[in-house]
């Protein structure tokens, strides 16, 4: 286990294999940081529309302790990440995306709103699924606070295994 942590984490270009954990499947990983932030009435968080299911679910949930999730359509703009970055404000604790979206294959500039996040101190999560494994991700150069990703697809692992990322100074 803490072999394949290391190579994650190079992989990834995590700090340390500390950053890393193993879990079940992507989903597990939403979760994990949707109910592991210490959510107040008021907040919002930002995701585009059309994400899939496991990562937005999980977010939609929070309304009931009163988070306010804006969903936006990144496809109306010609800048998806402006589009994202604009629904942002001072009440935005987290912005959550899919590397690549699964409908079409867009691919977000991850630089660019990890950059911005970063700046806003705005948590960011990446749902890397459809690039782990065939893109290479960076989430020092990225600014990402979280990562998770199922290894059955691009990684060609059996079903089950999950890597999970959170940056040293988030948790």
């Amino acid at each position: 286990e803490t072999h394949l942590r290391r190579g994650l984490a190079k992989m990834l270009n995590a700090g340390s294999a500390n950053d890393i954990a193993l879990l079940k499947n992507t989903t597990e990983g939403i979760c994990t940081v949707a109910n592991g932030i210490d959510w107040q009435r008021g907040d919002n968080m930002v995701l585009p529309r059309d994400e899939f299911p496991s990562n937005r679910l999980p977010w939609l949930a929070l309304e009931q302790q009163g988070v306010e999730v804006r969903e936006v359509d990144i496809r109306s703009d010609e800048n998806p990440e402006q589009a994202l970055l604009l629904h942002m404000d001072n009440k935005t604790r987290l912005l959550a995306v899919s590397a690549i979206q699964w409908t079409d294959g867009l691919a977000l500039d991850l630089r660019k709103l990890g950059s911005a996040c970063h700046q806003e101190e705005v948590l960011f999560f990446v749902d890397a699924i459809q690039q782990l494994g065939a893109i290479q991700i960076d989430v020092e150069a990225c600014n990402i606070d979280f990562l998770a990703a199922d290894g059955h697809k691009w990684l060609l692992a059996p079903e089950g295994l999950a890597v999970f990322y959170c940056r040293e100074g988030i948790r």
